[in-house]
């Protein structure tokens, strides 16, 4: 079999004032998994990718000075769908 695969950033959103924070993150991937079924994708997991973001020129410099921060590191969580082609 042959699959096609489509990667999809997930980051959920919440206020600091809602009550059920995580029934909130849980609707919103229903609903994402639920869009994405109707279009016959089938989840195939989620993933955490760690990103290095450079500095440029002019921080890489400032870090040098200890005024400003170097490069940056940060988590993306990416869901990974597939269909059958």
């Amino acid at each position: 079999m042959k699959y096609e695969y489509k990667v999809v950033n997930f980051q959920g959103t919440v206020k600091d004032s809602d009550k059920d924070k995580g029934a909130k993150i849980a609707a919103q991937l229903e609903s994402l998994f639920e869009d994405y079924s109707k279009e016959g994708w089938e989840l195939q997991g989620q993933y955490n990718f760690p990103v290095k973001i450079e500095a440029g020129c002019l921080a890489s410099i400032l870090a040098l000075f200890g005024m400003g921060g170097g490069d940056e590191y940060l988590d993306i969580y990416q869901l990974v769908f597939r269909k059958e082609v």
